[in-house]
């Protein structure tokens, strides 16, 4: 396992990888916390300067307002099955489109688990890559967000995709 944190436009951004597959992203913020974040969760990670050198230019990309789609592969093998399902339904969601956790639930073939689809959502180990800010409450809301400003964070990112009106 491999991991590397570098800045952004939007703050420091960090990533862990197994072989070639990306298992876990960090939404932007403090280099410090990230990488505390990364060494408790991924003891023996090592940190390398660039061991996606594609995917970084993506990120960076991303935050220009230039990528509109992630071309890597993920690793969800330590992902619950449902959760997996919720996960991928989560990635097919369009950039600058939202849906609702009730559309998530029905595209995971469990149409009444939309609480489950929060908690997928609240555990999404791919933050931009698996694009959870997307996903709204039926009536348009934002609903909850975890990362370091949290709702803010998530409008920030629908803003820059143009998802909702500025």
């Amino acid at each position: 396992m491999t991991y590397s944190i570098f800045d952004t436009t939007w703050g420091a951004f960090g990533f862990v990888v197994r072989g070639k597959r990306l298992v876990a992203t960090y939404l932007p913020g403090r280099k410090a916390d990230i990488k505390r974040a990364i060494r408790s969760q991924w003891p023996d990670a090592v940190e390398t300067t660039n061991p996606l050198p594609g995917f970084r230019r993506q990120v960076l990309d991303y935050f220009a307002g230039k990528t509109r789609r992630f071309n890597v592969d993920i690793d969800l093998s330590e992902v619950p099955t449902f959760r997996q399902s919720v996960l991928r339904a989560c990635r097919r969601i369009p950039y600058g489109k939202t849906a609702s956790y009730m559309d998530l639930a029905r595209a995971a073939g469990k149409p009444h688990a939309a609480r489950a689809v929060g908690g997928a959502m609240a555990n999404n180990p791919l933050p931009i890559v698996i694009p959870c800010h997307r996903v709204v409450r039926s009536d348009g809301s934002l609903g909850g967000f975890g990362s370091p400003n949290g709702i803010k964070d998530k409008q920030r990112l629908l803003l820059l995709e143009k998802a909702i009106p500025g």
